[in-house]
């Protein structure tokens, strides 16, 4: 019994265990909105939830909460995360950042290329052109340590590093493109409350309470500006303070603090809210429409395509080299697995889209089949054909 018990805390605490927490969510997001419970899920996702003070009001869809506030604080983390690997870790050496940015960039291009080029001349549904850019990182983490031993850690270091500016580039395209009407008046409360956090940055404040008041007001005011809330997440980060006063470390503390919350609740739920595809609502003409087949070429062809053409070439010519005890094989099957995009271009979808059924839920079904398809498709290669001589 204490060996099971043993096995099972393992395998919890492991980092793969998010990857399979993230299935299940999406298997029993399936289940249930193709099940007797489809109308209480629906409910759920819109039930309004807000708050008033005074004349401000804050009312939303439950669904929207999710993807408008707790998706910002996985930014958040990401946001950590990029902050401490250029401060203290592998991107502090600049030979270490480019083979993972260079192959971000061909990850982001080539998909959208897929994308554009099946859609050309339909300006509404080219809106989702960023939709197969993007890469479950838990997702294709997982299934890379399933493949435990045939695989060096280099690769695993690899594809987090190339995950981080994945995720930026996913941040700098909700930017750019995937904004609404600006408000300055939001702009300007924005801008208050960074100063605020540069100040506290700059003489080492370390109230954490501080920042998340600040946080809160900015997540509020990017929200309410046209600009998409997440990036309040990633500002915010930026001037979290390394260590404090007394060299204990601060930003570390509160990255660790936050693992559990990622992994067992916010990338679930997220999942679990984006993942019902009403499937008695497909028809084979929305599968084979445009944005479906752009989708998945875009993610299951492009990404892998998009990510090895441009690491080859950056190794070839002698920009970067390949990771420690890899080879070229090995390096492809880490590839494929960026083709998993499930939970970021289940975002982007309903960014693009304005959570539309449009196209009776069948871009994000294509979401899912391509992403099982990279993952599938991934493991098998990276377990039998990439270590043969």
């Amino acid at each position: 019994m204490n060996g099971v018990f043993h096995k099972l805390k393992t395998l919890v605490l492991s980092e793969a265990f998010g990857g399979i927490l993230l299935i299940i969510s999406t298997l029993l997001a399936l289940l249930i909105q193709n099940g007797f419970f489809s109308e209480h899920y629906r409910s759920l996702l819109n039930l309004k939830v807000g708050f008033s003070v005074g004349e401000f009001q804050l009312n939303k869809p439950f669904l929207l909460w999710v993807n408008d506030g707790l998706i910002s604080i996985f930014f958040f983390a990401i946001g950590l995360e990029l902050k401490k690997e250029f401060l203290h870790g592998d991107f502090k050496n600049p030979k270490n950042i480019v083979l993972p940015f260079i192959a971000a960039v061909g990850g982001i291009l080539i998909p959208a290329l897929f994308f554009t080029l099946v859609n050309l001349g339909d300006m509404y549904t080219l809106k989702g052109w960023a939709i197969p850019t993007a890469t479950d990182t838990a997702f294709a983490l997982a299934i890379l340590m399933m493949c435990g031993k045939y695989i060096p850690s280099s690769l695993k270091i690899f594809l987090l590093s190339l995950a981080i500016f994945d995720d930026v580039g996913a941040i700098l395209i909700i930017a750019i493109f995937y904004t609404t009407k600006l408000s300055i008046f939001a702009f300007i409360i924005a801008a208050i409350f960074i100063f605020i956090m540069l100040m506290l940055n700059i003489f080492s404040i370390t109230r954490k309470s501080f920042y998340f008041i600040c946080s809160l007001i900015l997540w509020i005011s990017v929200l309410k500006s046209g600009v998409h809330a997440t990036l309040a997440g990633i500002i915010t980060a930026f001037f979290i303070p390394m260590s404090t006063k007394e060299g204990k470390p601060f930003l570390e503390d509160i990255y660790e603090s936050l693992k559990f919350w990622l992994t067992f609740v916010i990338l679930p739920l997220f999942a679990f809210a984006n993942a019902g595809v009403n499937l008695s609502n497909i028809d084979l003409k929305a599968m084979f429409s445009g944005v479906s087949i752009g989708i998945f070429l875009g993610l299951f062809i492009g990404k892998q395509l998009g990510v090895f053409i441009f690491s080859y070439f950056a190794i070839k010519f002698k920009l970067a080299h390949l990771p420690q005890g890899a080879n070229l094989r090995q390096l492809y099957g880490v590839c494929i697995l960026t083709g998993i995009g499930f939970t970021m271009s289940l975002f982007i979808d309903g960014l693009a889209y304005e959570v539309s059924d449009i196209f009776h839920y069948a871009d994000n079904l294509a979401i899912l089949i391509a992403s099982f398809c990279s993952g599938i498709w991934g493991f098998i290669y990276l377990r039998f054909f990439a270590n043969r001589a």
